[in-house]
């Protein structure tokens, strides 16, 4: 539709979900105004599942990839991710 032939649209979305994951991290993890009511356990909580938000989302966008043809390297690294975001989703809901 847009004249792609493969999944380069979808592996170029995985790979700014997962690196903008990765902003909203440093950011969290380096809050600049810090207020006396600062919730750290709050704060780590977000971090976790911001982190986990990353790993889901680059893993389903890395498998469409996959499957739309970009290459079977995705095949291989989309299961990690996701492995990975649901570790991470484990830790931040118990």
């Amino acid at each position: 539709m847009a004249g792609w032939s493969g999944g380069e649209p979808w592996t170029a979305a995985a790979f700014v979900t997962f690196f903008t994951s990765r902003v909203v991290r440093s950011e969290l993890k380096r809050q600049r105004l810090r207020r006396h009511t600062d919730d750290a356990a709050g704060r780590a909580n977000r971090f976790i599942l911001v982190t986990a938000a990353g790993w889901l989302g680059a893993g389903v966008l890395a498998l469409i990839a996959a499957l739309t043809g970009e290459g079977q390297e995705w095949l291989f690294v989309a299961p990690l991710f996701l492995v990975m975001g649901g570790i991470n989703l484990y830790v931040a809901l118990r």
